[in-house]
Formats: C-alpha cells, sequence, structure tokens
C-alpha cells in the first residue's frame, strides 16, 4: 500500500493548552464559543484567555474532539456500516432462534456461546495487542467474521439450517468476536491519543448503539420480507466497510513489540498487574457483576416481546431501537463531559441507575411504558461502560495497557454468557421478569459493596 508521507499523528502537539487540553486556536477551530469573543483576534491575548480559564475552570466541552483525527473518523464511520449489519444479524438470530425452538433457554444458550470464547482469547487478545499491529490484526478478525456471516447466509437460503448450525457458527463467531475486542480498543488510542480518549471511547459507543438503533429497525422490517437470510448477508457485506477503512489508517511507523518473555509469562504479568492496582481491580470486579446481572435482560427482549408484551418481530425491533436510543444519547452525553473529573462518581450514579430501572422493568407488562425505561437502561449502560474502559485505559501504563484492557474484557465479555445461561434458566423457569429483577438486585447489592469496601473509585 502506498505510504502516507504525512501520517495523521495521534500525539499531543506542543502548542499551548487549556487546562482541558485544547489549544485556544484548536477551541476556535472547534467553533467552541470562546471566552472573550471580541479580543480573539488581538496578539498575545490567547495566553490571557488561557490563564483565565485555568483560574476560572470556565472551558466549553468539544463533543466531537476526536473527529479532528483523519484515522479515527476513517475508522468511526467504517465501524459504524460494519455494526449496522452486525445488529441486523444479531436481531435475526434471537428471533430465528426463539422461532426454531419456541424456547427462551435456547435464547440464553446462543448467546452464551456466543461470548464464551471470551474465556478462552481474551487475555492472549490483549498480549497480542501489545506485541503486533493492531490495525492488521483487526482485519484479520473482521475477514474472519464477514466469512462465518456468510456462511449462516448460505445455509439459510439453502432451506437447510437448523438450531444446531446456529449455535456452532455463533460460538465459532464468537472467537473472532472476543480476539477482536482488546485489539479494537486498544487501537483508539493510537488514533487519538490519550487526551482524546474518553471522547473517543464515548462516541465509540455513540457509534455503536446507533447501530443498534438502525440495525434493528431494519431488521424488524426485511424479516418479515427477506428473512433471516437477507440480515445475514447484509451482515457479510458490511464488513467491507470497516475493512476498507482499516486499510486507509495511516499511523506512524513503530517496530513491533518483540518481547523477550513468552506469551504466557506476559498474560501472567498482566494479571499481576491488574491484581495489585486496587482501583482496576476493583472496576474488573464491578464490570463483571454488571456484565453477569446488569444486561441480564438483553437476551431476553424476544421473550419480553412476545411473551410479556404479546408483540412480534417488528415491535421487537422497536424496543432493540429504544435501548440504542438511550444509549447514543448516554454516549453523547458522556462525550461532552469527556473533561470531567467525577468519573467515579458517573460509574457509580450509572451503576446504581441500571440497578433500579431493571427492577423497575421487571414489573411493567405494558409495551409502551417499557420502551422509556429500556431507553434509560440504554443511557447507564453506555455511561458505565465507557467510563470504565477509559479508566482503565487510562490507569494502565502504555506497555501493558493491552493485558490490563484484556482482564476487563474478560471479566464483561466472559460473564455476559454466564448471566445469559443464569437468565434464560431463571426465565425458563419463573419468566422473563423474573431474571431481570434477580439481576437488578445484584446490580445494587454489588454497588453497596463497592461503596463500603473500596470508595476510592468514586474518587477517580
Amino acid at each position: 500500500m502506498p505510504t502516507d508521507p504525512k501520517p495523521d499523528r495521534a500525539e499531543d502537539s506542543p502548542r499551548p493548552r487549556l487546562e482541558n487540553g485544547d489549544s485556544p486556536s484548536e477551541r476556535q477551530g472547534r467553533g467552541t464559543v470562546p471566552i472573550f469573543p471580541a479580543l480573539q483576534h488581538k496578539p498575545g491575548l490567547e495566553v490571557v484567555e488561557e490563564e483565565v480559564v485555568r483560574a476560572t475552570g470556565i472551558a466549553l466541552p468539544t463533543t466531537f474532539a476526536a473527529f479532528e483525527h483523519r484515522n479515527y473518523r476513517l475508522y468511526w464511520f467504517g465501524n459504524l456500516a460494519s455494526l449496522i449489519g452486525t445488529w441486523m444479524q444479531n436481531i435475526a438470530t434471537g428471533w430465528l432462534v426463539l422461532t426454531l425452538t419456541d424456547s427462551p433457554f435456547f435464547v440464553g444458550l446462543n448467546s452464551t456461546l456466543a461470548w464464551l470464547p471470551a474465556w478462552f482469547v481474551s487475555l492472549p487478545a490483549g498480549a497480542m495487542a501489545d506485541r503486533f499491529d493492531r490495525r492488521r490484526l483487526m482485519i484479520w478478525t473482521q475477514s474472519v467474521l464477514a466469512f462465518f456471516a456468510l456462511v449462516l447466509a448460505a445455509l439459510y437460503w439453502a432451506h437447510v439450517l437448523t438450531i444446531y448450525h446456529v449455535l456452532v457458527i455463533s460460538c465459532l463467531s464468537g472467537f473472532a468476536a472476543t480476539m477482536n475486542g482488546p485489539i479494537a480498543q486498544t487501537l483508539v488510542p493510537d488514533l487519538v491519543g490519550r487526551r482524546d480518549v474518553l471522547n473517543a471511547i464515548a462516541l465509540n459507543n455513540a457509534m455503536f448503539n446507533s447501530a443498534r438503533i438502525v440495525g434493528p429497525a431494519i431488521a424488524g422490517v426485511f424479516l418479515g420480507t427477506i428473512g433471516a437470510g437477507g440480515c445475514f448477508g447484509i451482515n457479510s457485506a458490511s464488513f467491507l466497510a470497516i475493512i476498507a477503512a482499516l486499510w486507509l489508517i495511516r499511523l506512524p511507523r513503530t517496530e513491533p513489540h518483540r518481547a523477550e518473555e513468552s506469551v504466557w509469562r506476559q498474560i501472567l504479568a498482566g494479571i499481576k498487574f491488574v491484581r495489585g492496582h486496587q482501583d482496576i481491580r476493583t472496576i474488573v470486579i464491578l464490570t463483571a457483576v454488571f456484565s453477569s446481572f446488569g444486561i441480564i435482560y438483553l437476551p431476553l427482549m424476544p421473550v419480553f416481546a412476545r411473551d410479556l408484551f404479546h408483540q412480534g418481530a417488528r415491535e421487537y425491533g422497536v424496543m432493540m431501537t429504544f435501548v440504542g436510543v438511550g444509549a447514543v444519547a448516554g454516549g453523547l452525553t458522556l462525550a461532552t463531559m469527556s473533561k470531567t473529573r467525577h468519573k467515579g462518581r458517573i460509574l457509580m450514579l450509572g451503576t446504581g441507575g441500571i440497578g433500579v430501572v431493571s427492577i423497575v422493568l421487571s414489573l411493567v407488562r405494558d409495551f409502551r411504558l417499557a420502551l422509556p425505561l429500556i431507553a434509560l437502561i440504554g443511557f447507564c449502560q453506555t455511561s458505565i461502560t465507557s467510563l470504565m474502559n477509559t479508566l482503565i485505559q487510562t490507569l494502565a501504563p502504555e506497555h501493558i495497557r493491552g493485558r490490563a484492557l484484556s482482564v476487563y474484557m474478560l471479566a464483561f465479555n466472559g460473564m455476559f454468557p454466564l448471566g445469559c445461561l443464569l437468565g434464560g434458566a431463571i426465565a425458563q423457569k419463573f419468566g422473563a421478569s423474573a431474571a431481570t429483577l434477580v439481576g437488578g438486585c445484584a446490580v445494587l447489592i454489588s454497588l453497596g459493596a463497592v461503596s463500603v469496601f473500596a470508595p476510592s473509585v468514586r474518587k477517580l
């Protein structure tokens, strides 16, 4: 591939910076309102404004700061197109499994198998992210995911697809998706620099959840027209967008980190680091509980739609769209607040919010009343995951960032399938509402434990 003579460097500029990390000229370029607009073009007054901002703390946040970086723009829009296809497949798969089996347990089992590989590949993926070219690794994982989506579509169109095909392909796709997780997350600071990490992660979540709005809405229509196979085929084609974007990204040339330690020793070093860092350790434990119980409602959405609210595939798509609407709002809100010094407090507040709202949702039996609650859960969910991700990436040193993040990803992705299995079993026996109620109560109990035994998290 041709080499860009002027790569889009993510490192910070030596220019004077305001307290929020911006130079006065950058703030103007982003369309942010200056503190003293009448004085903007007078010599030397940029420094005066900088001192006033530092003294008063008045600096308007910039919601889309990460979009200044060309590489990040390519990554964001390419990933958006791909994730729309992914959400179409997720919706189609959930509805297809329920149709094939008429069993909430199998709905939970499918999600469990899709996320189970996290236990096997999350930590090696983190070590690989610290050793090799993250961009090229991600191209490979996205290509594998595109292939499995195409296989699923072909089996459906050939009228030979069974529940066992779906379960096996979900599991195989899970290996590639789990491998992709730490690699994609640790690539973000390379695209924007540490100054804009929280902003970029929040915008990533907004992008992910924008896809959650559009994908389910399209899938809800297409399931009744071109069927699940069409959704699978569109998803396979959508991976071309992110693969092309990754090829176009230009980063400064760096030599791959060839550590003398084996991958296994590097993995152990990452685990030891997380275990010895009190704040990161607490965040990882909170992540594990949140992933096991806080989002237990998500794989049970088809059951909520059909059995509790007595709705069809289109309304199921609407419910997932509302999760996305709330999540996008949460992502943009957090992006606007990306320079806040109260990340820990917001994390605790969001965790408590998702616990309370989950309990309320478990008591609702009206489809229309459930929609705003679902949106509020999406809002809290995005805030929590963005902050957990950002805190770990900023607390961990560069040389071990990938491995620290892989432990977090293991807690998130590894505990989610266990939560799906538990939720499916409870839903099979007592109903989806009971499973969601248990999940909300567990989140609140864990939040109380963190408040008592690790109060330092509130001060992050």
